[in-house]
């Protein structure tokens, strides 16, 4: 039954589950990062940057802005489709959702990669 609702032929349930596991893994996500920073408390600069040291946290931290930015994707253009009737306006106003998500992305790995640690 499951499997059934996720086929091509019930495209809407496929998007709808993508944007709750994004949601719940998310969450798991944020819970790590509190216990992470209570467990090493950082009180400066140099502190916050050990936080974000190892390759995995920031593997980690790739995969939430990852889902984050598909689970916003994905519910603007919801909105867009249920709101903006005139297709050119709704292609225009989804192009610069989409600029916007590809630019939140090549910032994230930038500012987590690109820095000297």
């Amino acid at each position: 039954m499951l499997l059934e609702l996720l086929t091509a032929k019930y495209p809407g349930m496929r998007r709808w589950l993508t944007q709750r596991l994004c949601a719940v893994s998310m969450a798991l996500v944020l819970v790590l990062f509190w216990i992470r920073v209570v467990w090493l408390s950082p009180q400066g600069y140099n502190d916050w940057l050990a936080v974000f040291a190892p390759l995995w946290w920031r593997l980690l931290m790739v995969w939430f802005f990852v889902c984050m930015l598909l689970h916003a994707w994905l519910g603007v253009r919801d909105v867009l489709r249920d709101y903006v009737p005139q297709l050119g306006v709704r292609a225009g106003l989804q192009w610069l959702v989409n600029l916007a998500v590809w630019g939140n992305a090549l910032a994230v790995v930038w500012i987590l990669f690109g820095m000297d640690f």
